[in-house]
Order: C-alpha cells, then sequence, then structure tokens
C-alpha cells in the first residue's frame, strides 16, 4: 500500500509539474527565447498548446491577469510540496527494495525531464552562461574584462537581464573553463540550441549529484538511502531550480557532495582539490571548505600533525587556484567581480533589511530630506557592524565542534543558512538549493535538515511571489519567509523541559539517597 501511495502522489506530481509549462509561458522571463524555442521544437508546441487552450476555456481572462498567473504559481509551489512531504512520509515507512528504488528514482528522472522541457524560464541566467561561454570561447577574449555590453551584435546579449549588461563574469575560472569548449562546441548552433545545452550540462550535473548523494549516504547512514534520495530529487526547489532553469548552482553542488563522498572515503586530498574546484564554481563552496580540513585534521591526533594536515589543504587549495586564474589573469581587476559582490552592494530580499528600513524611518531620516530613506544606507552600515561579528562567531563555533563526515554535512547546512539570512545581501530562490543537497545527508530525523527543507519552501513561495507581484506584495510576506525558524523553539523547548525534569529528577533521587544515608548514619551512632 506504501509502495502504491508513493506512485499515486508520483503521478500527481507530474500531472503538477506538467501544469508549470501554461504558467511558464506567460511568466517566461525570456519572451524571445520561448519564442524561438516553441518555433524550432514543435512537438513541445503541440503539448503545450491543450494546455493554453484549457486554461483559457476554464478562465478566459487568465492570460491576461498577472495576478491569477502568480497566484497559479504559488498555489503549483504550495501543492508540489504537500506532495513532496507526503511521499517522504510514505518512503520513510518502509518501502520494498527494488520497487522502492524504481518508485523513487523513476518518477525523479520523469519530473527532471518534463522541467527540462518547460517552455519558459523563470530566470535570466541560462543566457548570461552563454554569453560568457560565447566571449570566452569563440570570440576568444577574457569574460573578466570584456563585458557582455561589448557584443550587441549577438542574440544571446539582448536575451539577458539589463543588470547584467556592464557586468564582467561573475563566476570563477572553473565554469569559464568547463563553458569554453561547450562554447565553441555549439557556437553554429542556433541560439536556443545553445542554451539548451548548458541547460543539458547543467541537469547532468544534477544526476551526477544524485549518485554521489546516494553512495555517500550508503557509506554514513547505511540503509537510509531512498529516504535521503526522495528528499532531494523530489523537492521542488531542486528541481524548478536546476531541471526547469538550468542554474549551474548544480555543478558546484555536485563537486561539493563529491568532496564529501571522497572525505567518507578517506580520500582526503581529493576531496579538498573538489571543494576547491566548486569555490573556483562559485565562490559560496567556500563555507564548507574550513569544516571539512578542520575536521580532516582532527583525525591526524597531535597538533603537529594537525597543523600539517592544515598546510598540505592550504597547498592543494593555492596550487589550482593559481592554475585556474593564471590563464585570466589581468591583475587585481580580475578578482573585480568577487570582491564587489563579497562586500553586498546590492539589497534582495534580505531579510534584516526590514530592521535597516525602520531606523531608517524611526531614527535616521532627516526631516528637512523629502527623501524619506535618506538614512537607509546609513541603517545598513550599523546592520552589518553588529550582525556581522556574530555571524563569524557563529561559524568559529560551529568550527570547535565539527568532526565526522555527518559532522561537516550539518555543520555546512547551518552555516549556508546563517550565511543567506545574516551576512549575504543579495538573496536569490536557488542560492538555498546549497544546503538543501547536505541536509538530504542528515536525513529528516536531523532538526537541522527540517530547518533547511522549510526554507527551500518558504524561499521559493516568497521571493518569487515579491519577484512578479513586488509593488503589490507587503514587507509582511517575510513572515511567511522566516516561518521555519519557528522550528527550533519547537524543538528546544520539549528538550529542555526534559532536561529540566531530568535534572529534578536526580536532584531528587541524590536528595532521598542522602536521607536514607543519614538514617543509617544515626541508627549505627
Amino acid at each position: 500500500m506504501r509502495l502504491g501511495g508513493v506512485m499515486l502522489l508520483a503521478a500527481l506530481s507530474e500531472l503538477l509539474y506538467v501544469g508549470y509549462w501554461p504558467i511558464s509561458y506567460y511568466l517566461t522571463q525570456g519572451p524571445d527565447f520561448t519564442y524561438e524555442y516553441l518555433l524550432q521544437y514543435r512537438p513541445v508546441w503541440d503539448r503545450l498548446l491543450p494546455l493554453l487552450l484549457r486554461l483559457e476555456a476554464t478562465w478566459p481572462d487568465a492570460p491576461r491577469s498577472l495576478e491569477f498567473m502568480v497566484d497559479a504559481l504559488t498555489r503549483a509551489f504550495a501543492a508540489s510540496f504537500a506532495l513532496y512531504l507526503a511521499a517522504l512520509w510514505l518512503v520513510r515507512q518502509g518501502l520494498p527494495s527494488r520497487w522502492g528504488t524504481i518508485a523513487v528514482v523513476g518518477p525523479a528522472v520523469a519530473f527532471q525531464i518534463t522541467l527540462f522541457l518547460m517552455p519558459g524560464v523563470f530566470t535570466t541566467d541560462l543566457f548570461s552562461y552563454v554569453m560568457y561561454g560565447q566571449i570566452a570561447g569563440p570570440y576568444e577574449l577574457n569574460p573578466y574584462i570584456h563585458l557582455p555590453a561589448y557584443f550587441p551584435q549577438s542574440r544571446i546579449f539582448q536575451w539577458i537581464h539589463p543588470l547584467w549588461h556592464y557586468a564582467p563574469s561573475v563566476y570563477g575560472p572553473a565554469w569559464i573553463d568547463l563553458s569554453v569548449p561547450l562554447a565553441r562546441a555549439v557556437a553554429g548552433w542556433s541560439e536556443v540550441d545553445r542554451v539548451l545545452a548548458y541547460k543539458l550540462l547543467v541537469n547532468l550535473a544534477h544526476i551526477g549529484g544524485i549518485g554521489c548523494l546516494a553512495l555517500l549516504v550508503h557509506r554514513v547512514r547505511p540503509g537510509q538511502v531512498l529516504p535521503s534520495v526522495l528528499l532531494y530529487t523530489w523537492n521542488p526547489m531542486i528541481l524548478f531550480e536546476f531541471a526547469g532553469n538550468g542554474h549551474n548552482d548544480a555543478v558546484m553542488v555536485l563537486l561539493m557532495l563529491l568532496a564529501l563522498l571522497f572525505f567518507s572515503m578517506r580520500s582526503r586530498p581529493l576531496g579538498v582539490g573538489a571543494l576547491t574546484l566548486a569555490l573556483l564554481m562559485k565562490m559560496a563552496a567556500i563555507l564548507l571548505l574550513p569544516y571539512y580540513v578542520v575536521a580532516w585534521a582532527r583525525e591526524r591526533g597531535t597538533t603537529r600533525e594537525f597543523l600539517l594536515t592544515a598546510l598540505i589543504s592550504g597547498i592543494i587549495v593555492l596550487v589550482i587556484t593559481v592554475g585556474l586564474y593564471l590563464p585570466w589573469w589581468v591583475g587585481i581587476e580580475t578578482l573585480g567581480p568577487i570582491l564587489v559582490w563579497s562586500q553586498g552592494p546590492l539589497y534582495n530580499n534580505y531579510a534584516l533589511d526590514i530592521v535597516s528600513q525602520f531606523l531608517a524611518l524611526e531614527y535616521l531620516r532627516n526631516p528637512m530630506d523629502a527623501d524619506p530613506w535618506s538614512g537607509l544606507e546609513q541603517a545598513r552600515g550599523w546592520v552589518k557592524v553588529v550582525v556581522r561579528p556574530i555571524f563569524v562567531a557563529f561559524c568559529l563555533w560551529e568550527l570547535i565542534h565539527v568532526r565526522t563526515a555527518l559532522g561537516v554535512a550539518g555543520a555546512t547546512v547551518r552555516v549556508m543558512l546563517a550565511f543567506l539570512l545574516l551576512f549575504n545581501t543579495w538573496v536569490l530562490p536557488w542560492y538555498f538549493t546549497w544546503p538543501v543537497a547536505f541536509a538530504a545527508v542528515l536525513g529528516w530525523d536531523s532538526i537541522t535538515a527540517k530547518l533547511s527543507i522549510g526554507f527551500s519552501i518558504s524561499a521559493l513561495l516568497v521571493m518569487y511571489h515579491r519577484h512578479f507581484w513586488h509593488p503589490f506584495a507587503g514587507d509582511g510576506t517575510y513572515l511567511l519567509y522566516l516561518a521555519p525558524l519557528l522550528i527550533l523553539p519547537l524543538y528546544w523547548l520539549p528538550r529542555v523541559s526534559g532536561r529540566r525534569a531530568e535534572l529534578v529528577s536526580r536532584w531528587r533521587c541524590a536528595r532521598a539517597t542522602l536521607g536514607s544515608s543519614e538514617v543509617r548514619t544515626a541508627r549505627h551512632g
């Protein structure tokens, strides 16, 4: 019955993911790409058209209503997560080994294919990947100093978001080196096919990450592979952002999971190499590196071996970093994008910005200035001064306690969540895919995993809703975004109460023992 229930939930989920198609058609952030994609791939259009006709027949005004489409997307997200959590509950009750594997992996592949073929895209990052790859590959120029705006003749340039027209590549040299052969191989293809080639690369990396996750869980938590694989592969955020939107974060996650797999196999130097490649894809992977190195060094025993391990790790990181940056190095401006973005120049979905806005309006506003936000930058500076040392202290606290592969995974999830909530001022929904991969390693029984999955739900719902509906979305939506934090007191209060009851019980036992001892002493006195 559990197996049948999982298959039923899989079928309902697949229907939902097919339902994303017409929504993506109307909300696509790349209308020219979507039009040419459907024109070039007629079978996709033949499957989309009945969905569009059914939608218009059922809700005649829907195609012209942004409110309806945003509401439909939000409801689709919520329904997808409901089915996902129900399937997780069934799988955790136990399934037959062979048929259970088919019931978990088969639908995950079907979901991925469905969203890969989805006609619309909800971000323009894929177009930026193609543009930077084109600059580095066929044009044989340096994407760290040659901007997309230098090539207005490229049709891909017209598809990327205006924010990135004058931005050099914000990705590390490992991603650029991976893009060069791909960009040259597809240089003669249509623009649509070039975009799909990068999307396929991301999807293949995601499949590789699933394999690494399964092997890793088999080693560190034997017998829990199926629930962990479902926790990751059925997660609607993972599917939507990797399979549907094609974010290269999937490649970084693959390398991070591979590094932790090497850790469990006691091939620690290879793991440091994989982590270095990951952070040279996207710098966020650096959040995992210190915990990996410290956990490895602690196993060596003596202080001398600890320091030697740290030195070896540093050499590996340095050699790979220098080797990959060297072909692109033109001075310190090569690191410009990383240096700029690490300072938080832009604000998007930063939860603590509500505090900054309150301070600016209530305490820092100049009554002589017509601009009500005249003190906002000063308030933001104050918030950074207070919050960032807290984040650093939290990272050091986690560093003190990390030991095993599971400890590394848990510390990584918590530090990444703290980074996105406290430190990073530019937060996008797919950033929450980073901790989900390691939450799957920990398993659903972990409070850390529950917290990460909770933010994958709230971030996807709130951030896309605000993206499309920002003028009409109040700051109160952040209450929903931060709602997963309620898991912590719900978890801690029973533990505190249980600990208190245990201490009281021990005190009473000790008092009773002491009392009986005094009686015996009096009798024999």
